[in-house]
């Protein structure tokens, strides 16, 4: 990674040469060779003669590296010999990071082939990326159901030559999103010649192997050239079954084992359920017969769910069944792709004017996957026995075809085209450029399912009417078909193969003119002016198979999205550069935003810069900026949706005088139980823009020859942020509001306002006898945020005439605070720790080059976080966890007087921290010939692993379940 915080050494009229950042070690051993020999070393005096640069966060050009706020370049060449495969995984890597994101393992990922980026711990949707400075087309699918965000897995990295990553505050000079920062993606744009580029990898505990391979190359004319890029990459799944220690729930820490656990020797008495025929009357499991568990290759064994009674050690069988010892085995831990791209660059010049065109294509298909597939039966009576029965039946990779054909399939087509024309004006003063652009994205999710009418028919067979008593279907089903595995043949009778699709685009035009507009008192004043005009849309179309009250079948998380709109959004935006002194100078950006479908009329936003540099190798900075993001599409035009869930009626409980509790219990029997009510959600055009300002101000000091040292501090807040309330606040909200009171296990925060207050009790419908019938859920304004923190960066070059050259780089950032109120008048203090958020990341590396030798030693670490269990007590040896409350020590007796068997017991208070995350990568390159270069990889070089602990979870307790990778790459040039 690089930090554009240096006078620079290395500059040339290309930006990468002209920014060369910390980690910028390994631009020395650029592969291919760069097209022009780097410029000759100089001060910082020197870099100030160089052809004027744009750098993301002005639109003004300048001859000086640095802004008023740092901004992190990361270069094509580096993403490769820093080990890294993708542009994410690159992102992902630097320290202004500090947020996290859904995994490819987490449970209900909805977004399979997506990798979003959470800058500065803000969340994925309040950071912009752009593509050469231009916006690209929303993911089609919301982030966790609800928002919209960007995707950084669709980026391939053979057309990539720098990324600029501003980590604050941007809307004065990009508009809606640019919160937390922008992420700018430059393409290549001038090759010459062309590079074939072919690598191979794999990791040494197995699975996750890599095929990459791309050809890039550009011609040039007189007054013309054309860069063009293909690639394509194959990345397969890593299973759970290749990483043994977390494909079963054993895998467990001991430590997390349940009471029941811990009696049979186990992570749970509750294992996961492979076959299940339950006796509903008796509430009993009938055991499968004799051998029947052991059919299945091993996936399932027979297994006696047996009751524990804490106080007289009494024992309850409540039957068997065939447990699944496999249920995480088909789990992907990292999702596989194949991808394809195109990318197209070409100019033509006309005169004074020069045309210029580009195009990118992109598809890929996504492979993931949970649980196998799986049905269960609605309740039944049996015709037989007279009773009422259920079952639940997984199935086997045996009986599918083989674990792949449980995965599933995002097919996705991306493609970008814009075109425009750029020149000068009055004598070359003033430079311009208008483009125009179109981009869509496209989504095909293929999951396989089980048909729920036909796996009715197959498991329990034909209907025989309907039991007048209980009003239950009545079958007589032949259980031979679920104690014994089915055929290929038959499994395919039940399957289904769902098919959702997903669609946005974006239409876009924009006119920028920039330049000197007078020779002002201290130096030309700088201007630039932007004129934007765009359309953006979305269209989610679900399955309607998976619809209704009564679906034919269901969605792999029974996540079902429906919505769709269009929006137009204009704006106008000015900035200025004004030399106060001669090493004083201001900058200065104003912008108006209009989006339709936003209760707010517009956006103004304004942001203000100083440097001052007092001696020639010292500058000191200050950034302020006003920021804003648009209500999401999904969060204005998600189409109502229905579903049915129980709930707690709050306002029954806390107007009952006679109560038994201060609680409100609302279980199935319960007092105030709300037997699935109707729970509805939609989008809102009611929604206000969000806000933000944030501030930097740090140094940047070139202390002697070669050693160069930066330190910022950061600070960004967000008002008004946009997210849901779910009905179980709603229903809370409501009574607190009409009575005052809370129930004690759920205190009320601080009041909650009038308007607030309004909202919430309209949400709730009630029958004429006072029953909650139904209950409104969505999106409102309602949250605030705040983060900050330091950056430090430093690097230091050595030179030798005979050991070659030696970079050293180093970047830390610390986050100091992070604050959240997820209402207002909620609390709003720093809980990093509490949250479990991120202290501190860093990375540094140490490069070497000595022809025709390279080498690349980088390092990167993550700060350990509270333990999943802080602040709880450990499990006493029997399994039962006591509570803080009681001093960690069981003081359990029940209504008889009885004491429990550990009565008396004392455990730990648990103030764990996880141990710092810390993994090695290198890299080695050797130049055999002018046209072959050979280049060897290694990521995680001691094959480091880092689980939680005191966290009984499966793989949501490993950071990194990959290990080491190894990797060979091939290079040929042709001239």
């Amino acid at each position: 990674m690089q930090q554009s915080v240096f006078h620079r050494n290395v500059l040339a009229s290309a930006l990468a040469l002209a920014m060369f950042p910390p980690l910028a070690a390994l631009a020395q051993a650029q592969d291919p060779p760069p097209a022009e020999p780097p410029s000759p070393s100089g001060t910082a005096q020197g870099a100030k003669t160089l052809d004027a640069i744009s750098v993301t966060g002005s639109r003004i050009k300048r001859a000086e590296v640095e802004g008023p706020a740092p901004v992190t370049i990361i270069t094509g060449d580096q993403i490769r010999k820093e080990g890294f495969t993708t542009i994410y995984e690159a992102l992902g890597s630097l320290t202004e990071v500090t947020g996290t994101v859904q995994n490819d393992y987490d449970w209900g990922q909805s977004s399979v082939n997506a990798s979003p980026l959470n800058l500065r711990n803000l969340g994925p949707g309040r950071s912009l990326l752009l593509i050469n400075g231009h916006r690209v087309a929303d993911y089609p699918l919301p982030y966790q159901g609800k928002s919209n965000f960007a995707n950084y897995n669709n980026i391939p990295t053979g057309i990539v030559d720098r990324i600029e990553v501003l980590s604050s505050g941007a809307s004065a000079i990009y508009g809606s999103d640019a919160v937390a920062g922008v992420v700018n993606v430059i393409l290549k744009k001038d090759i010459e010649g062309d590079t074939l580029r072919a690598r191979y990898g794999t990791t040494t505990e197995g699975g996750r192997s890599v095929r990459d391979v791309s050809w890039s190359g550009g011609r040039h004319g007189e007054d013309w050239s054309v860069a063009y890029t293909l690639q394509f990459f194959d990345r397969e799944p890593l299973w759970s079954h290749e990483r043994p220690f977390m494909d079963e729930e054993n895998d467990a820490p001991r430590r997390t084992w349940s009471y029941g656990g811990v009696r049979e020797g186990g992570a749970t008495n509750t294992p996961q359920v492979g076959i299940r025929l339950f006796d509903v009357t008796n509430n009993v499991r009938i055991r499968p017969p004799t051998g029947a568990c052991d059919q299945f290759g091993g996936a399932f064994y027979e297994h006696n769910r047996i009751l524990y009674n804490d106080f007289n050690g009494a024992q309850t069988d409540t039957g068997w069944q065939c447990a699944n010892r496999s249920v995480f085995q088909h789990w992907t831990l990292r999702n596989a792709s194949k991808d394809l791209s195109l990318y197209l660059y070409g100019t033509k010049q006309f005169g004074n004017v020069e045309a210029w065109v580009t195009y990118g294509y992109w598809d890929s298909t996504g492979k993931s996957n949970t649980f196998m597939p799986a049905w269960g039966s609605q309740n039944y009576i049996d015709a037989n026995s007279g009773r009422e029965m259920s079952l639940l039946r997984y199935f086997v990779p045996g009986e599918i075809g083989g674990e792949d054909r449980a995965l599933t399939k995002s097919k996705e087509t991306n493609w970008d085209f814009s075109a425009g024309l750029r020149g000068t004006v009055f004598s070359d003063r003033f430079d311009w450029e208008v483009m125009a652009g179109r981009a869509e994205y496209e989504i095909r999710e293929l999951f396989p399912t089980i048909h729920n009418a036909r796996a009715t028919e197959f498991f329990l067979g034909q209907s025989l009417g309907t039991d007048p008593a209980s009003g239950l279907e009545i079958h007589a089903p032949d259980y031979n078909r679920l104690w014994n595995p089915v055929s290929r043949s038959d499994y395919e009778g039940v399957r289904a193969l769902g098919d959702k699709r997903a669609r946005t685009w974006l239409t876009q035009a924009s006119f920028v003119l920039s330049g000197d507009l007078f020779e002002g008192w201290a130096g030309p004043i700088g201007f630039a002016g932007v004129l934007e005009a765009a359309q953006q849309g979305y269209k989610l179309s679900p399955d309607p198979n998976t619809m209704g009250t009564d679906p034919a079948y269901e969605t792999p998380f029974g996540n079902i999205e429906t919505g769709g709109g269009e929006r137009d959004r204009y704006a106008a935006g000015l900035e200025f550069k004004i030399p106060l002194l001669e090493n004083l100078t201001l900058s200065a950006a104003g912008r108006y935003d209009r989006y339709d479908a936003v209760a707010d009329d517009a956006a103004t936003t304004y942001n203000l810069g100083l440097e001052w540099r007092p001696f020639a190798n010292l500058l000191l900075r200050s950034s302020y900026a006003t920021s804003f993001r648009a209500p999401d599409m999904h969060y204005v035009y998600a189409e109502p949706s229905e579903s049915v869930a129980d709930q707690v009626d709050y306002l029954a409980c806390l107007t009952d005088p006679n109560r038994q509790t201060s609680n409100c219990p609302g279980g199935v029997g319960d007092p105030y139980h709300i037997d699935n009510p109707l729970i509805s959600r939609q989008g809102t055009q009611d929604l206000l823009y969000e806000t933000g300002d944030s501030l930097t101000y740090g140094f940047v000091w070139d202390a002697f020859d070669g050693f160069s040292l930066s330190a910022d501090y950061w600070r960004i807040n967000i008002e008004n942020a946009i997210d849901d309330v779910g009905p179980d606040q709603v229903l809370l909200d409501e009574a607190y509001c009409l009575t005052g009171q809370a129930p004690a296990d759920k205190p009320a925060r601080t009041p909650p306002s009038q308007a607030l207050c309004d909202l919430q009790i309209s949400r709730v419908t009630r029958d004429a006898n006072g029953m909650v019938t139904g209950v409104e859920i969505g999106p409102i304004n309602r949250a605030r945020q705040s983060v900050s923190g330091v950056d430090v960066a430093s690097r230091y070059q050595l030179q030798t005439a005979r050991w070659g050259t030696f970079d050293f780089a180093l970047n830390y950032t610390r986050q100091l605070t992070y604050k959240i109120a997820q209402f207002p008048g909620d609390l709003f203090e720093n809980t990093r720790d509490q949250d479990r958020q991120m202290r501190y990341r860093g990375r540094a590396s140490a490069s070497w080059s000595l022809n025709p030798w390279t080498a690349v030693l980088y390092v990167d670490w993550t700060a350990g976080t509270r333990s999943d269990r802080y602040g709880g007590c450990t499990a006493l040896p029997n399994g039962f966890r006591p509570d803080v409350a009681t001093d960690c020590t069981d003081l359990r007796e029940n209504a008889a007087g009885e004491r429990s068997i550990s009565y008396g017991q004392q455990s730990e208070l648990v103030k764990y921290y996880n141990q710092d995350r810390i993994y090695w990568n290198a890299s080695v390159g050797y130049q055999a010939t002018d046209a072959l270069r050979l280049n060897f990889y290694v990521n995680n070089i001691f094959d480091d692993h880092y689980q939680d602990k005191w966290c009984g979870g499966f793989a949501y307790c490993v950071a990194n379940p990959v290990g080491r990778e190894v990797a060979a790459e091939v290079v040929y040039r042709f001239d």
